[in-house]
């Protein structure tokens, strides 16, 4: 076998792949013996398919082909991509829309409603009614005496059904003047409520209920 005829009948990747006969074996391996060229396309070539995982030269095992994937299994990332854009989409058109407006509304300047809960009328069974705007935060302005053993105080709204609605944790520097409990908009609905004030005297006790004012929502 000369140069020529190693070329055209693709003898160093026959003879990887184990195609030829024992003859034509014989004849490529006395050829490539002395030719500097199929020699090194055999290592280069032998290099390449085992990186490439479809033959050792030990045990000239082949690869399998690799399989066709059906139409929808290749249309799934693409499906993805949609979706996920769509998602995103959606996202930015909730902020722009909804999120971002009620912040800058949140964020204007704006006057407050606010109610006085330091009325006597507002202890014991007798309720103090509040006829509040509509999807707007206000301020519930109350006194709390002072308790030379308490430093810590809390004050807990909650609703006719005894469930806590909202929770303010207060020091005593904040008893100097009135208090004012800023409610959010649309966190107490219409109905009645009781604000129960609690105070403690370390972190470790437990706090004890100092007075309980009632108030209604309208």
């Amino acid at each position: 076998m000369d140069h020529r005829e190693a070329i055209e009948s693709q003898a160093v990747e026959r003879y990887l792949l184990k195609e030829f006969s024992a003859s034509e074996r014989d004849e490529f391996e006395e050829h490539y013996f002395g030719c500097g060229e199929c020699a090194s396309d055999l290592r280069s070539t032998s290099a390449f398919l085992q990186l490439a995982g479809r033959v050792t030269i030990s045990d000239g095992i082949r690869a399998p082909k690799p399989k066709v994937l059906p139409i929808l299994n290749r249309w799934k990332p693409l499906g993805y991509a949609i979706a996920a854009s769509i998602a995103c989409f959606s996202f930015i058109l909730y902020q722009n829309i909804l999120v971002i407006p009620k912040l800058r509304s949140s964020a204007s300047p704006q006057a407050l409603q606010y109610f006085s809960l330091t009325d006597k009328t507002a202890r014991g069974g007798v309720q103090t009614a509040f006829k509040t705007e509509p999807g707007k935060p206000f301020l519930l302005l109350v006194d709390i005496p002072p308790r030379e053993a308490t430093s810590e105080y809390r004050c807990d709204i909650s609703n006719l059904a005894g469930k806590k609605m909202l929770s303010f944790s207060l020091s005593k520097e904040n008893l100097k003047n009135t208090v004012p409990l800023l409610i959010p908009a649309a966190s107490l609905e219409h109905g009645v409520y009781s604000l129960s004030i609690s105070g403690r005297s370390t972190n470790e006790s437990p706090y004890t209920e100092i007075q309980t004012l009632n108030f209604e929502i309208r």
